[in-house]
């Protein structure tokens, strides 16, 4: 059923610090448990779906975040995303889970950045 969401959070930039954001994302997966499942193009791909409520990888800068999330049920659209002095991002989103989802909210809140 579709509803209206509201999610208001922080999304970290993960600094590969010498290593492919594919191998970061194999250890994020290696540390849930989770065996690379090849219906997916890489690792980064699957953790991006498999866990998109916690990890969103936004293809236009080719950066990978983390993502806390809290969540609301209100009417109003919104959509915006703040970029903070210690790096991190600030994200708000509410809007009609049956036109839109979350990483596709996320990816227009930061292609507005």
């Amino acid at each position: 059923m579709s509803e209206t969401v509201y999610y208001k959070g922080i999304a970290t930039k993960i600094e590969p610090e010498g290593k492919t954001l594919i191998e970061i994302a194999e250890e994020i997966l290696k540390e849930k448990g989770i065996d690379f499942d090849d219906f997916f193009k890489d690792t980064l791909e699957q953790l991006s779906c498999d866990f998109y409520d916690e990890y969103f990888y936004h293809k236009k800068t080719k950066t990978l975040y983390k993502i806390t999330k809290e969540s609301f049920n209100l009417e109003e659209e919104i959509i915006r995303a703040d970029k903070k002095d210690d790096g991190t991002i600030e994200y708000e989103l509410r809007y009609y889970n049956g036109g839109g989802g979350f990483e596709e909210c996320l990816e227009e809140a930061f292609d507005k950045l």
